[in-house]
């Protein structure tokens, strides 16, 4: 076996591309961010300590996927930032719309980017370069008990899940398309879309309804790092009609 041409500081026997540390550290160094993680709303208050043990086990899968990357040091710049407000978003995604989510998360991604980064809210437009600011998670009680219901090891169990809100969606419309960049029956087949689409979710009837699940994993180390590689931004946010992403 050939020696990797680039290989990692972490872990030299692999190249610095296979390492997800490596990945996130790069991403951080160049966006010039000191800190890293999803900001986690809580939408189930049914019990506290199930709660504690799903942060519990939030916490060590970080770490772990950091661990098996020798990459222990980044565990100082991650942020577990967690809201928890019953009278605003418990029930989210069942009785409560995500829109109550999204507005604060914009208020409070406005606000921090500057206080944590020390940059402007213009960098909320670099979406892979921002990614704390522009993506969340948010745990109803379904995706709380699919989680303590995975061994905790078990890191690619396919029924753990937690829910990722795009945080500055908005929902789709005809006057998104220039129609000087689509033909007539391109045109037409966003119109059809628009109008039939999917079963509503939110009210909301198009493939785009700004939230999916995802996997557990895929909210941790790997999902956030991953965000900074081109178009994986989009491949998150575009495939959101409730799929399981792995």
């Amino acid at each position: 076996m050939r020696p990797p041409q680039n290989p990692s500081k972490r872990t030299p026997e692999r190249e610095s591309t296979h390492n997800t540390a490596d990945l996130l550290e790069k991403a951080l160094n160049e966006a010039g961010f000191q800190s890293w993680g999803f900001a986690i709303y809580r939408c189930t208050y049914q019990s506290d300590s199930d709660w504690e043990e799903f942060l519990r086990r939030y916490r060590w899968h970080v770490a772990d996927a950091l661990e098996g990357d020798n990459g222990l040091d980044l565990l100082e710049s991650f942020k577990m930032t967690i809201f928890e407000n019953e009278a605003l978003f418990g029930g989210v995604g069942v009785s409560t719309s995500t829109a109550t989510i999204r507005e604060h998360f914009q208020q409070w991604a406005t606000t921090a980017i500057q206080e944590e980064q020390g940059v402007s809210p213009d960098r909320l437009a670099f979406a892979n370069d921002a990614a704390r600011y522009r993506l969340c998670l948010f745990v109803d009680e379904e995706s709380l008990q699919s989680v303590l219901r995975t061994p905790l090891e078990d890191c690619f169990n396919k029924n753990a899940f937690v829910n990722m809100l795009n945080g500055w969606w908005k929902e789709e419309s005809l006057d998104d398309h220039d129609p000087e960049d689509l033909d007539d029956d391109e045109l037409e087949a966003v119109r059809q879309e628009l109008l039939n689409g999917y079963g509503p979710i939110e009210g909301c009837t198009v493939n785009d309804v700004g939230w999916m699940k995802v996997s557990f994993c895929a909210a941790g180390l790997e999902g956030f790092s991953r965000l900074g590689e081109d178009g994986i931004f989009m491949y998150f946010i575009s495939k959101t009609r409730l799929h399981i992403l792995r």
